[in-house]
């Protein structure tokens, strides 16, 4: 007899199949009657022949039955083909999207601009958290670099200081050449974000950035999502933000599906709160927390798996009371849903400034929310030796010796790094939670030993030196 007592969200059995059936429909409604707006010629001439599109000027109507169709083939593919997910009791922490062009500096706390100095001892943090479950390159792309370069740069701080990196993002395809050809010295696939831009148009910088790849066939994936903001580019219903948002992510599918059929696509469903005295996504808000769990719904509903969106992700822009409880609200729901990883540690501002300090603290507090996912186990074992040692420390008064505390409470109990368990009658002054985070961050920095070896080293500095020429 065994059991482990995890309290969880359920969400999957609270929204009912009637409603995300009537969205799917008028989504599909949507893409017949009011379409997406494509004025790639490329792509156009790609489509155009095609069973189930209509040009209407610049916008693609889509037939449902097409719609329809390939939704069933993505479902089947996603249940064959589903990804080991991760265990809800394993620790996980992602940088997200490594976009920061700030950083908070660990001797002033002023934010100041990520300069390649300040970047590599960043990444040189971020590796040397690895054994704590941080993966990730580097944070962001250093200032002190020329524009069309930043990105390139990115990616070989990345890879040559960090043991976990992946290929850096990027603006363009100019420089996403040399972003590729440094994934292909590390033997990393690569893949293309396309972005429907919200109100239901296909173009813009990420499409043109993807279409020289999926012209010529060299990328490994295309994913395709949108970021529809409610009352702002979609609806200010949460559920005609998300109509659209399927609208979007499906129209996308269906067309650069339909293009190029041979390149491996996937597609997610989403909408974003938009703030309307500031004009920008609000991360971390009550709102957002609950657009995310529900996008989680709708995307099971076209074949993906159950997960949590443990989000990092806070507007605030310093370690202060906002920023932890935006990170800790909206990642502690999303340890309650389902398994995942915590993305945007170390972040503020979404991901315009990266703070050593923060990253501390966000590990800390994924150790403890991952110690909240473990649960309470009760096993008939542990009854019997509860009843045993009861018998035998009932007469002395206390279990703090017995083979049993000594055995397995390590086990059991989590012990934090940073927080203080202490009451005021036991508690030695000292250094405070932001002192020890800054200890920790010099300390680790300090003792990075992880460096990229010599012949990949050499290949990836030769790809940036071509890059330089190029693109300075």
């Amino acid at each position: 007899m065994s059991f482990t007592f995890k309290p969880r969200l359920n969400i999957g059995d609270i929204v009912p199949k009637w409603l995300i059936e009537t969205m799917h429909e008028r989504a599909l409604e949507v893409l017949e009657k009011v379409g997406i707006k494509v004025t790639n010629k490329l792509l156009i001439r790609r489509i155009i022949e095609r069973n189930g599109f209509k040009l209407d000027r610049e916008w693609v109507k889509i037939k449902s039955s097409l719609v329809e169709d390939l939704v069933v083939e993505v479902r089947r593919k996603r249940k064959h083909s589903m990804m080991r997910s991760l265990s809800e009791e394993e620790l996980i922490l992602s940088p997200g999207y490594p976009g920061c062009s700030w950083i908070v500096d660990l001797e002033t706390d002023t934010i100041k601009p990520l300069t390649t100095e300040k970047l590599v001892e960043a990444t040189k943090l971020t590796d040397s958290l690895y054994e704590w479950g941080v993966r990730g390159g580097a944070p962001g792309a250093p200032v002190d670099v020329p524009p069309k370069l930043r990105r390139v740069a990115q990616c070989l701080i990345g890879y040559t200081y960090s043991r976990s990196a992946g290929p850096a993002p990027f603006e363009s395809y100019e420089e996403a050449v040399y972003i590729k050809r440094m994934a292909d010295v590390m033997g990393h696939g690569f893949g293309v974000d396309v972005y429907v831009i919200s109100p239901l148009r296909l173009e813009g910088i990420s499409l043109d950035r993807a279409i020289p790849f999926l012209e010529n066939g060299e990328c490994d994936w295309v994913g395709i999502t949108s970021m529809p903001l409610a009352g702002a580019t979609a609806p200010v219903y949460p559920v005609g933000a998300f109509i659209q948002g399927i609208s979007e992510a499906l129209g996308g599918y269906a067309i650069l599906h339909e293009a190029y059929p041979d390149i491996p696509m996937g597609f997610s469903v989403n909408a974003y709160h938009f703030d309307m005295r500031h004009g920008n996504i609000v991360f971390g808000s009550p709102e957002q927390t609950l657009m995310d769990l529900f996008s989680i719904v709708l995307n099971m509903f076209y074949g993906g798996g159950l997960h949590g969106v443990r989000s990092f992700r806070t507007v605030a822009k310093q370690v202060d009371i906002q920023a932890q409880v935006e990170k800790a609200s909206s990642a502690t729901v999303g340890v309650l849903t389902g398994p995942g990883a915590f993305i945007h540690a170390g972040l503020l501002s979404i991901d315009e400034i990266f703070s050593p300090v923060q990253l501390i603290i966000d590990c800390e507090l994924a150790k403890y929310l991952t110690r909240l996912a473990k649960g309470l186990e009760f096993t008939e074992d542990q009854i019997e030796l509860s009843i045993e040692t009861i018998a035998r420390c009932a007469l002395k008064g206390q279990y703090l010796t017995d083979e049993t505390t000594l055995k397995d409470y390590r086990r059991i109990y989590w012990t934090p790094e940073i927080f203080d368990y202490s009451l005021l009658h036991t508690y030695k002054p000292g250094l405070d939670i932001i002192a020890k985070a800054k200890k920790i961050c010099k300390e680790k920095i300090q003792t990075h030993r992880y460096q990229l070896e010599d012949e990949r080293r050499k290949k990836l500095e030769e790809i940036y030196r071509e890059a330089v020429k190029t693109l300075s």
